[in-house]
């Protein structure tokens, strides 16, 4: 679920890029200040920021209804299971910082 972070483990994000992102497995690219979203051609999305990149399987978190993708349900989706993978295990993130949020939102939006 959790990507380039020692999931289901304490939480430790190695600084520099992750082997399987490459030039052409990059679909988009959003930014926000000094964060980024990496969209990748398979549907993860990674957050980079300081050169550590915090990857997320999106596709296992979508919802849908019949408007499409929901967007606030999937952000939530993800939020409660980093809350939940959290207790007790000194991960970095409780949840996705408002920063983060807002750009998966940008991009969950394009593709509603």
């Amino acid at each position: 679920m959790f990507l380039n972070c020692n999931y289901p483990k304490e939480c430790k994000i190695p600084k520099g890029r992750p082997k399987g992102i490459t030039p052409k497995s990059i679909k988009m690219e959003l930014k926000k200040g000094n964060l980024r979203l990496l969209v990748l051609t398979n549907g993860d999305v990674y957050f980079v920021k300081d050169g550590y990149y915090f990857g997320i399987e999106l596709p296992k978190f979508l919802t849908k209804n019949m408007f499409g993708i929901s967007v606030f349900e999937t952000i939530g989706k993800i939020n409660i299971a980093l809350l939940e993978w959290g207790s007790g295990r000194g991960r970095m993130y409780d949840c996705l910082s408002n920063e983060e949020a807002d750009l998966l939102q940008t991009y969950l939006l394009t593709l509603r």
